[in-house]
């Protein structure tokens, strides 16, 4: 139960960290790199992308979609 309790903190956290960078849309959207990720930020990124958190587009770049601006 904890760790679910972590992962969710550390999801909330990486999608502030890509709202703040500006990555809030397609067209806006970042790379790994751009966002400078730790490797455990790209795990928690993964499992965001997984339950669709955080977008990807095709050329693996990553983003908060409108609805989680808020």
């Amino acid at each position: 139960m904890a760790e679910v309790a972590i992962w969710f903190a550390y999801g909330k956290r990486l999608r502030e960290k890509l709202k703040n960078a500006g990555a809030i849309s397609e067209e806006t959207a970042k790379t790994i790199v751009e966002l400078g990720l730790s490797k455990r930020e790209i795990r928690t990124l993964e499992r965001n992308v997984l339950i669709r958190k955080i977008k990807e587009t095709k050329d693996r770049r990553y983003y908060v979609p409108c609805k989680e601006e808020k």
